[in-house]
């Protein structure tokens, strides 16, 4: 289960994750986006504050993702509220144990035509659009 955040894209239009870097400041993510609702090209950085983790995966190995629609709808960013890589993680003794003791972790997705992003911060990402 996820619930989009932010804009919504035109389906039609290749995306992918440009850049993603990791650093004292968060992590960073920009997407590429071929074309926004006036037909030019379009970059959207997210940027978190505090990332516990991340997993990049080309779209091809998320099919789950795509068959429940979530990606179809135009939305790059997803809260996931249910299932997603931290409920998979959290099914294997062990894993994830410290951020599940914290507790205030949640999962966002980033979703493009091509690369795909999983990441647990504890807020939500900033995000601007930039050409």
């Amino acid at each position: 289960m996820s619930i989009e955040v932010g804009a919504r894209y035109p389906t039609s239009s290749e995306s992918n994750i440009e850049e993603l870097a990791l650093g004292a400041s968060g992590l960073r993510v920009v997407v590429y986006d071929s074309r926004n609702l006036e037909e030019e090209p379009l970059r959207i950085e997210y940027h978190f504050d505090v990332a516990r983790g991340f997993l990049h995966l080309d779209e091809g190995d998320l099919l789950p993702y795509w068959k429940g629609t979530a990606c179809a709808g135009g939305y790059h960013l997803f809260q996931i509220t249910l299932g997603g890589w931290m409920g998979q993680e959290l099914q294997i003794a062990g894993m994830l144990s410290v951020t599940e003791a914290v507790g205030t972790f949640r999962e966002w997705f980033i979703c493009t035509s091509n690369g795909c992003l999983n990441v647990l911060s504890v807020s939500p990402p900033l995000f601007r659009e930039f050409g």
